[in-house]
């Protein structure tokens, strides 16, 4: 099966509306948290700067006004029954799911919580160690329950301890950090292992399906859609990002022998 994946650069504010009504299966989303600050965070114990990160910084309302806008695109994007994840911490996943519970003809299926049993230690020695991310997944006219779900894909899967193969999965997933060889392409702040994206993908999409990344960073669920058969769309606002994507995805098809599988960056 010949599938394609397209990287789009550019704000996907802009980009979004030149994707096609209903013509997405399955959206992605790990936006901005807006957790990063103008001079950054240190360490107690440490001269390290980390969270200076320009696009990760809106005032309260502006934050506020840019997830309206994209979630509405990528609402309007979504075929009939098709899926939106997005995924966040603390700093953003309220607000996410505030919005998306008040979008006509959304619904949230579930809320899975990300846990990471390698999460790096909390910074300020102030508060307890932030070791999970959530993610909310949403189906579009989900009130008529034809939603996309791989029931019997998903047992057949070996998640982790909680899921084991063979059982229901859970709403809570073990999975660690993402790993140095998935990074060997180059480096992004906010990267997501693939098993992570596997899942996701494995749930809600069938080979030949159509998926969207509005926030795409180093490629990963683009570089998973391609390794299960569905086709993708990157859109990425960082020219060095977009190449990242490009490097992964070339590497991937040419190494694993994907003749079929097409890689365009605009």
């Amino acid at each position: 099966m010949e599938t394609q994946h397209q990287i789009i650069l550019g704000d996907c504010l802009e980009k979004l509306k030149q994707i096609p009504d209903e013509s997405i299966d399955l959206v992605f989303a790990d936006p901005p948290y807006n957790m990063s600050k103008k001079k950054g965070l240190g360490w107690k114990f440490s001269k390290h700067i980390t969270m200076q990160e320009t696009w990760d910084i809106f005032s309260k309302d502006g934050f506020f006004e840019f997830n309206v806008k994209w979630l509405a695109e990528c609402f309007r994007i979504l075929k009939h029954g098709g899926s939106l994840w997005v995924s966040g911490s603390f700093h953003n996943i309220y607000q996410l799911g505030f919005i998306i519970q008040n979008m006509a003809d959304m619904k949230i299926n579930n809320s899975i919580v990300w846990f990471k049993p390698n999460a790096q230690p909390n910074i300020t020695c102030r508060m307890f160690t932030e070791s999970t991310e959530h993610l909310i997944w949403a189906s579009k006219n989900g009130n008529d329950k034809k939603w996309k779900f791989n029931y019997d894909a998903t047992k057949e899967e070996i998640f982790d301890e909680i899921s084991p193969k063979g059982k229901q999965k859970r709403n809570v997933w073990v999975i660690p950090l993402t790993p140095p060889n998935e990074k060997e392409a180059g480096q992004h702040p906010t990267q997501k292992p693939t098993e992570l994206l596997k899942r996701i993908i494995i749930s809600c999409t069938d080979k030949g399906d159509m998926v969207l990344d509005p926030f795409a960073g180093s490629g990963t669920t683009n570089l998973v859609a391609m390794r299960l058969g569905r086709n993708s769309i990157a859109i990425e606002k960082d020219k060095k990002y977009a190449e990242l994507i490009k490097k992964r995805l070339s590497k991937e098809a040419n190494e694993k022998l994907f003749k079929e599988a097409k890689v365009i960056l605009q």
